[in-house]
């Protein structure tokens, strides 16, 4: 007898976790790590936010620790409208908004309440590898456009209008993890009038909208007639570097608000306390705007010089300049036909020869086959090329480079 659901066991566990350990695995052997996985920030929060946020706490322990409403703090769900408002010019009401344990939980949160067991969810191939997860355990049926390199990452608009139309939902990211690109308005455009004019649910994951080196993030509100079938999901980990505080939020029309919230007091009560009242600080006292201004000059040199490295050191790999979000994603393919390795045990055998751990574009979804999604802003500018040098010894040995 299986000691655990079908549920559960249905689920294959994800290589993103096992390279991720593999990783901890070498740095606890001793072995000088260059770990190109983690998809978080690579400088730490604001220390002036901290600070005020330690004071604030000495003052008033009580109010940063007790039970709140499920809904989240009012004071951030305020601060939060306020700064919709500021960067993208869009009216959102407080109570449009709930506060959620990170954007994975709000992701699952806006699946459930929004489709049944059984539904058609449109994915962009390749996407975010939290989002099969979490198909797979809501039991959706999956139609997918590609992705592909000669369209920048782009979708075409053709398979949108042709998927999207029997769907019941669309889930993906902007700007987006791993392929790092930008949504361009001719898709964003087909998206919102195909889904109004069908009447499908947009999801839409802005994890990474501050995450902008060239160009601009797309506001999908600008260009939908309403909020009836949008929802959108967010997350503080990356522009206020606090992945670990595990804080994001959802908004949408007036009329799921009670659902969601009816579903988050089931996962969790409330998200976490201390990290909402943080999060308002960061919003109500500047600390954001400066702090952004400050770290996304650091990021962009970084991904400049990755770029730069990378485009040298590998030369057969097809290679985008990111304008956005953290990542590389360049293909190998030609590299790994020769090899005859997969991506994932190309991704293994680095790591275990070299102490160079990057991801698989295959965990993203069959159109990143053959990809690697390498993080550029976590770690110095010298140690990012270092790696790269170690991957191409690692070509140069196997005799394909």
């Amino acid at each position: 007898m299986n000691k655990v659901s079908k549920r559960v066991s249905s689920i294959p566990l994800n290589p993103h976790r096992v390279l991720i350990a593999k990783a901890h695995e070498l740095w606890r052997r001793g072995i000088k790590v260059y770990d190109y996985t983690a998809g978080q920030p690579g400088l730490p929060p604001s220390r002036s936010a901290l600070e005020f946020f330690t004071e604030m706490v000495k003052k008033d322990p009580f109010n940063h620790f007790r039970y709140i409403p499920t809904q989240g703090l009012l004071e951030l769900r305020e601060a939060l409208s306020e700064d919709l408002k500021k960067y993208g010019g869009i009216d959102i009401s407080s109570d449009q908004i709930v506060i959620t344990t990170g954007g994975a939980e709000a992701l699952l949160i806006a699946t459930l309440t929004l489709l049944d067991e059984g539904d058609t969810i449109l994915l962009l191939d390749p996407c975010y590898s939290v989002y099969w997860d979490h198909v797979a355990f809501t039991k959706l049926r999956v139609e997918t456009c590609t992705q592909s390199f000669n369209r920048e990452f782009n979708p075409d608009p053709e398979c949108i209008k042709e998927k999207l139309s029997r769907s019941k939902a669309i889930l993906f990211a902007s700007p987006d993890n791993p392929t790092s690109r930008i949504i361009n308005l001719e898709v964003a455009k087909t998206i919102i009038d195909v889904a109004y004019d069908k009447r499908v649910w947009v999801i839409y994951d802005v994890a990474y909208k501050h995450m902008v080196y060239d160009g601009e993030h797309v506001w999908l509100e600008k260009y939908a007639p309403s909020l009836d079938y949008l929802v959108v999901v967010g997350s503080f980990s990356k522009d206020l570097a606090i992945p670990g505080g595990r804080l994001g939020y959802i908004y949408g029309p007036r009329d799921i608000i009670e659902d969601l919230v009816k579903l988050k007091a089931i996962f969790g009560i409330v998200a976490p306390v201390p990290m909402q009242w943080l999060a308002y600080y960061y919003l109500r006292e500047g600390f954001k705007e400066e702090y952004l201004r400050e770290v996304l000059l650091v990021y962009k040199k970084r991904r400049d010089v990755a770029y730069e490295a990378f485009k040298k050191l590998i030369p057969e790999a097809r290679l985008y300049k990111p304008k956005a979000s953290m990542y590389l994603f360049p293909d190998m393919n030609s590299y790994l036909e020769k090899l005859r390795l997969s991506d994932l045990d190309f991704t293994l055998k680095l790591a275990e020869s070299k102490g160079v751990v990057m991801l698989p574009g295959s965990i993203f979804g069959n159109a990143g086959k053959g990809y690697l999604r390498i993080t550029f802003v976590t770690m110095s500018e010298e140690d990012l090329i270092n790696g790269f040098k170690l991957l191409r010894e690692f070509l140069e040995e196997n005799k394909v480079l």
